[in-house]
């Protein structure tokens, strides 16, 4: 599992560059990230996201993690599965048909 700690203020100005790399390797991700930020919203479908600064939550997320293989292995391939989606042409698309969608408006 791969362990993604965020300052709590920095948790949505930017994704972290790492984050993808995780996300291929086909392991889980804890991460810090307040609820709603992209980062949070990327993660908790492969991962677990907990406040940051919380300490206690962090290591209950890790431990809750580490005593949970089968977990560990269907959010595992949800991580995997999330990175490939973010190919080149499925981003662009992605832009393409929120530019057409605010054309609409």
């Amino acid at each position: 599992m791969h362990l993604l700690p965020q300052r709590a203020d920095a948790a949505d100005l930017d994704m972290p560059s790492k984050v993808l790399g995780m996300l291929a390797s086909g392991r889980p991700v804890l991460a810090t990230a307040h609820p709603g930020t992209q980062l949070a919203k990327m993660v908790s479908s492969c991962g677990k996201v907990v406040e940051p600064g919380n300490t206690h939550e962090l290591a209950q997320g890790l431990l809750g993690l580490l005593h949970a293989p089968e977990e560990r292995e269907r959010l595992g391939v949800q991580a995997r599965n999330a990175a490939q989606a973010w190919d080149k042409s499925s981003v662009l698309r992605g832009f393409e048909n929120q530019l057409l969608s605010m054309n609409k408006q």
